[in-house]
């Protein structure tokens, strides 16, 4: 192998150890940057880092001085990024010839915002961007792939700055802004607030125990006529006053602070039933509890000596009168609710309009 042929091989391969370190740099550098955006992490506040504030009263402008590479290294231009509220304008400033690169956008317009390794990635409607940041007092320096990564490695801080802008502009505009003088103190004669009026007295508590499934505004069923209420009241200032829909109720202690009551028994009318309880302590404070009893009275039971259609037939078919078996029915009732096939039936048997009538009001009666 000739000398030459092995300079070349060794220069070769530091070349690209070179490259491999620069980008393991470059992609941890990244890495930092993803995560400190990601976090919301305020970026450095050095002179090389913080953007320039134009028009801070009228129309306030981040400008930063970036690199942009929108293609590859042969498409590298210098210049101003500026970010407002409502657009994205970059001005080429080196070289001129590429001034063409220039364009200004609506700043909600643009997407796809991400890091790859230290640098910025954008698209606006024009074409997608690659920049990072790059004080102006480099311009012009950065020519190769290694001298790229490694500039962009020392931006990163106002990369991240710029990210931040793009995302959030009035966050880093706090920022940077000079904070607003504080006005003069102005004296405040003490305010003397009026005495705090007193809180009203808690009414007692009202817990039933009978009827079962009783409560406020709650509708209750029974089949019983008479009916007694049941319950406990309680109090933190002693034993409150109860009375049940008007009339006091019968009181046994079980503490200072509470007492078994109960009504005499109630007569309920066929239908609802409106109970009310009030319970009433030394402060006057009132609890009511209201609710319904729905009484249905129970059905009689039937005499065992009723006629069915059947007995009615065999006393028609037995010869019996049908003005003696109208007497029976009139007596006793009868088991069942006469269909009209059942007075057809008995109408063949011999069954008259008088013993038809007297079964007609037997089963109204029932």
């Amino acid at each position: 192998m000739s000398p030459n042929h092995e300079l070349w091989r060794r220069g070769r391969s530091a070349l690209l150890l070179f490259l491999v370190v620069g980008m393991t740099s470059a992609a941890t550098a990244g890495q930092l940057a993803r995560k400190r955006s990601k976090t919301g992490g305020d970026f450095n506040t050095d002179t090389y880092t913080r953007p320039q504030l134009l028009n801070a009263d009228s129309d306030p402008t981040l400008r930063y001085p970036i690199l942009s590479m929108p293609g590859s290294v042969f498409s590298i231009t210098y210049g101003w990024l500026d970010i407002t509220r409502n657009s994205v304008r970059y001005q080429v400033g080196q070289p001129q010839s590429k001034s063409q690169n220039s364009f200004e956008v609506p700043r909600n317009e643009i997407g796809n915002l991400r890091f790859t390794y230290n640098y910025l990635m954008f698209r606006n409607p024009k074409k997608r961007q690659m920049i990072f940041y790059l004080p102006q007092s480099q311009w012009g320096s950065v020519h190769t792939g290694p001298g790229v990564a490694s500039a962009a490695g020392r931006g990163t801080d106002g990369t991240v700055s710029i990210y931040q802008a793009l995302r959030d502009f009035d966050h880093v505009l706090a920022l940077v802004r000079p904070p607003a003088l504080a006005p003069p103190p102005v004296a405040v004669q003490p305010v003397v607030s009026p005495p705090p009026e007193p809180k009203p007295a808690a009414p007692p508590a009202i817990v039933l125990a009978s009827p079962s499934g009783a409560g406020a505004n709650q509708v209750v069923e029974t089949d019983e006529s008479r009916l007694v209420i049941r319950g406990v009241a309680m109090d933190s200032t002693g034993i409150p006053v109860v009375t049940i829909n008007g009339s006091p109720a019968n009181m046994r202690p079980q503490n200072a602070q509470a007492a078994d009551f109960w009504s005499d028994p109630l007569t309920l009318q066929p239908g609802g039933n409106r109970v009310q309880i009030t319970a009433t302590n030394s402060a006057h404070a009132e609890a009511k509890l209201v609710f319904l009893v729905h009484y249905t009275p129970k059905a009689a039971p039937p005499n065992p000596r009723a006629l069915d259609k059947q007995d009615i037939i065999s006393l028609l078919q037995g010869g019996v009168p049908n003005a003696r078996i109208a007497e029976i029915i009139k007596d006793r009732g009868i088991k069942f609710s006469p269909t009209a096939d059942d007075l057809n039936d008995i109408r063949g048997e011999g069954g008259n309009d008088e013993l038809i009538q007297a079964i007609q009001q037997a089963a109204a009666n029932k």
